[in-house]
């Protein structure tokens, strides 16, 4: 989800989650994982919203908004 980034064909993610974001996907990042590999947030892609904690924003979405977690 960082700004300008390009699949193993050169291709930018940026179309495909701009598609996705007019289907309703909402795209998530978490800030803790930006420090710990010493990231710029200004990198991240304008699709996608910084949360503080990605375990806790999962939590909090299956908590108080009816979502839940499914594992392959």
């Amino acid at each position: 989800m960082l700004d300008g980034a390009k699949d193993s064909k050169g291709n930018p993610f940026e179309s495909t989650m701009q598609t996705l974001k007019d289907r309703g996907v909402e795209f998530r990042a978490c800030a803790n994982t930006f420090k710990s590999r010493n990231l710029d947030t200004k990198t991240l892609s304008p699709e996608a919203t910084i949360v503080p904690s990605g375990v806790a924003e999962v939590a909090r979405l299956q908590l108080k908004e009816g979502f839940a977690y499914l594992k392959p």
